[in-house]
């Protein structure tokens, strides 16, 4: 995300890259397990946070194969997948405007039911729009990202 940093510091890259890959592994799991919005945005955080990690994991499994290309756009990946946390926030709001109206039809009354489906909107739309603009754009950058030094 940073070429004139790993270019200048390599071990800093490192070092920066693998408190990347255990925070996504602890972290993640961690705030998905303890979602208070629901079982629809647990399992939500829970599967992103997985989908998070695994992704991360291929990432650094990739340097380690010295496959710098891959690990470039695996990376790029897991960094979108980090942004959908902050994304789903936006969503939510969004969601909760669209939603609104539609307290007396859709959700019984239930200001607390159409919350709770405001924000399964944003913990499952998130990831899935991130991940697409990311592929987007290394599909539109194409050899630019795998450029090998």
């Amino acid at each position: 995300m940073w070429p004139a940093f790993r270019a200048k510091h390599p071990r800093g890259h490192r070092i920066t890259g693998r408190i990347y890959v255990f925070a996504s592994a602890l972290l993640g799991l961690y705030i998905g397990w303890h979602a208070a919005a629901g079982p629809s945005v647990r399992v939500a955080n829970l599967v992103g946070s997985a989908l998070w990690l695994a992704v991360t994991a291929t990432g650094w499994r990739m340097a380690r194969r010295r496959r710098f290309g891959d690990h470039r756009r695996w990376m790029a990946r897991s960094f979108a997948l980090a942004l959908s946390i902050v994304l789903s926030r936006v969503v939510n709001v969004v969601a909760t405007i669209v939603l609104t109206p539609q307290v007396d039809t859709t959700f019984p009354g239930s200001a607390e039911l159409m919350t709770y489906g405001a924000v399964s909107i944003g913990v499952w739309l998130s990831p899935f729009l991130l991940w697409v603009v990311a592929d987007l754009l290394l599909e539109r950058r194409g050899q630019g990202l795998v450029r090998k030094k």
